[in-house]
């Protein structure tokens, strides 16, 4: 499927760097947004299909709640703990996440800039045509300290940062950068910069 006059940028960053609050800034500066975790969770709450077949034929009924969707925090412990697991899985949500993707940006008016979040935009070279990326930074102790606040435990943050890239290697990579480390006001301006760039690009 082409998509000759639509910009879309991939917008990434390692957990706590404030990837979703970047998309929603964009989203309020009239920005098409699409969320690859949206996707995610609209594939494993939707029961009845090949991929909860598929899971239950890996994995047994015990990843499957009784409505047919799936316990997401039981397939994360699977995962998480096995590469090899979380490299099948991905195996099987990407060309579905990639299909609900392409349908969405397909409605979408010519000539206009979409924002797509991706968290793992690197490490599986998820690539649907981007016209470029965005990496959102934060230091260290900084997306500790947002993870903590989100409930998560030490050892459940270290083992989720340790399962894709790091946040250095995210702004490294990518074509520009949000730096996520003081106010709301200069995480909103670097954004109203970028937002202009798309326009006049």
């Amino acid at each position: 499927m082409e998509l000759p006059t639509l910009k879309i940028y991939g917008l990434t960053g390692a957990p706590g760097c404030g990837k979703s609050t970047v998309l929603k800034l964009f989203s309020e500066l009239g920005r098409y947004t699409l969320d690859a975790d949206f996707l995610c969770a609209s594939i494993h709450n939707t029961p009845g299909g090949v991929f909860h077949d598929r899971l239950r034929e890996r994995w047994g009924n015990s990843v499957l709640n009784h409505d047919g969707t799936t316990k997401k925090q039981k397939i994360a412990e699977i995962v998480f703990s096995d590469p090899s697991e979380l490299k099948w899985l991905e195996g099987e949500l990407y060309p579905a996440m990639t299909e609900q993707a392409k349908l969405f940006f397909a409605k979408l008016p010519e000539d206009s800039v979409a924002i797509f979040e991706i968290p793992l935009l690197f490490e599986r070279n998820w690539n649907i045509g981007l016209t470029g990326t965005i990496a959102v930074w934060s230091p260290l102790p900084i997306q500790m300290k947002r993870l903590n606040e989100r409930g998560w435990s030490p050892e459940e943050s270290a083992r989720r940062c340790t399962a894709q890239f790091s946040a250095d290697k995210k702004l490294e990579l990518a074509d520009y950068g949000i730096i996520n480390d003081d106010s709301m006001d200069k995480l909103k301006q670097q954004c109203i910069i970028l937002n202009n760039v798309f326009s006049r690009g």
